[in-house]
């Protein structure tokens, strides 16, 4: 009895340091605190247990630890200290004019994914001080399979069902910090048996925003014509709210112009039902707004014209904010800008329409909140088209 108690303290002792992580984050070794094998030069990020690169050229491991050239904070890219432990990775992420192949950095997940469930997924990204350039785009990609390219060189995804496993910040900004740590969050809705994420750019150059910046003062050696990222903490785990991901911090950052989704409907000499054309009057929404956005006047104003011409018709107006704005809207529940934000969009829509004719009596309004999204992901695109009022033939 007291050599199995032995034995069974013994592999307590001998488990590695990654398995004290909270149990929640489906990442092992989230910090690249666990190594196997020795950190003496660059591209040696299979040093770090669990973690490699999906490319032949591998990224890079830095610790505080050791010395140059994989020292922490002061290595040959820079000054950062580790947010998290003694350890972090590093990515280049950009090269101009494509000059450097990028690096990845990939890992496999505790256990697959389950269909429909939402992720939240994180990373930390500081930009190197000697990199001229910063960038958007970085992204966590998520497969059932993991990423390989036998040669050096760019995983650039061409196909709309691969990025659409691609998650990035809701509004994509430009990572340019320099001195601090930013964080990558987002949602991801699983498509099921996903068991592999690769952390890096996968978008084309010429889709890329670029950001081109001075050298900072107290750095020897030249900028590097590349965005080059350490990259440290980073978390995948399962949850039931969106508020338990803590990215909707980000909507007070959000640039609003340029993302209310527009549906443009091309008549190809077809006859429409009437419900069909009551249908396709959606009206859709910027972030956070309730006001009516001039593109859409024409297509109410036809509206009104169906509703004139059909008096035997009554409309539901069914209002609906993205999951951004809902989470947002429960965690400061006295904002007078988010609070029943989906039925103050009915209500501006009936409003118009009452303005131009319509009884008050042939209109009722109803508000979904976020429980019932268009589209269930996350992009800038996604969420724009969840911000909407639908038009609904009631008897």
């Amino acid at each position: 009895m007291k050599n199995s108690i032995l034995a069974v303290l013994l592999i307590s002792i001998s488990l590695p340091a990654y398995f004290a992580q909270d149990v929640s984050n489906m990442i092992l070794n989230p910090s690249f605190e666990s190594m196997n094998g020795k950190l003496k030069k660059l591209k040696q990020i299979n040093v770090a247990s669990e973690w490699d690169s999906p490319t032949a050229l591998k990224a890079d491991l830095y610790s505080t630890e050791k010395d140059l050239p994989v020292s922490a904070p002061s290595n040959q890219r820079g000054k950062e200290f580790p947010m998290d432990g003694e350890n972090y990775a590093g990515i280049l992420a950009y090269s101009y004019n494509n000059k450097e192949p990028r690096t990845y950095i990939q890992t496999q997940l505790l256990s697959p994914m389950s269909k429909g469930v939402e992720y939240c997924i994180k990373f930390n990204v500081s930009l190197s001080d000697l990199s001229k350039y910063a960038i958007n785009n970085l992204g966590m990609y998520m497969g059932k399979e993991p990423l390989y390219l036998e040669s050096k060189g760019d995983l650039i995804f061409q196909k709309e069902s691969e990025f659409s496993n691609v998650a990035t910040n809701v509004e994509n900004k430009v990572y340019n910090a320099r001195y601090n740590w930013e964080s990558v969050c987002a949602m991801y809705k699983s498509n099921g048996k996903e068991q592999y994420i690769t952390i890096g750019n996968f978008f084309n150059n010429k889709d890329v925003k670029v950001e081109k910046l001075a050298k900072l003062d107290g750095f020897s050696g030249s900028q590097l014509p590349s965005a080059y990222y350490y990259i440290d903490q980073v978390e995948v785990f399962l949850i039931e709210d969106i508020a338990d991901c803590d990215c909707s911090n980000q909507m007070d950052n959000v640039n609003t112009s340029s993302i209310i989704y527009h549906k443009d409907l091309v008549k190809q000499d077809g006859i429409y039902s009437i419900e069909e054309l009551v249908n396709m009057g959606t009206v859709y929404f910027d972030v956070t707004r309730a006001s009516i956005d001039k593109m859409f006047v024409e297509g109410l104003n036809k509206m009104v014209t169906l509703l004139k011409e059909n008096p035997e018709i009554n409309i539901e107006l069914h209002g609906h904010t993205d999951k951004m704005e809902f989470s947002s809207i429960k965690k400061d529940p006295e904002n007078e800008l988010l609070i029943n934000l989906g039925i103050r969009r009915a209500d501006k829509v009936k409003a118009f329409l009452v303005k131009n004719g319509i009884s008050e009596e042939r209109l009722s309004t109803m508000n979904h909140d976020a429980s019932q999204p268009a589209s269930a992901r996350y992009s800038e695109l996604s969420l724009a088209k969840n911000r909407r009022v639908e038009f609904k033939i009631v008897e």
